[in-house]
């Protein structure tokens, strides 16, 4: 959230009621990101699409704090997805040399009998 955005001003019902909302939209978003950090199988529900709230006027000033906590944490799960993509980056291009090296390539099959 840019600074800009922030204003000190009084809050007004429902211009207040639509900034909480908001708020609590982007807290719901970054739980499920920290979830799915926590638990990697819980990657699925990240893909839904995110649409920008039509907010007017400034954020009240009683919501900056929460705002600002909020934007924290975003960029504490950005950094640690960034890591976690890199990692199973990392993975995948050790795989595929493996299998290079082994000379298995992805089209061929392996069974393992479980009964012998």
């Amino acid at each position: 959230m840019s600074t800009e955005a922030v204003a000190r001003t009084s809050p007004g019902t429902d211009e207040h009621l639509h900034w909480e909302t908001a708020l609590d939209r982007l807290e719901l978003d970054v739980m499920l990101a920290e979830r799915t950090l926590a638990d990697p199988s819980r990657a699925g529900h990240l893909d839904d699409p995110w649409d920008e709230p039509m907010l007017a006027g400034p954020i009240p000033a009683d919501l900056v704090e929460r705002a600002l906590a909020i934007r924290e944490r975003q960029l504490r799960v950005e950094a640690e997805l960034v890591q976690a993509v890199g990692s199973a980056r990392r993975q995948h291009r050790f795989a595929d040399r493996v299998d290079r090296a082994t000379g298995r390539g992805p089209g061929r099959a392996v069974y393992v009998d479980l009964e012998a």
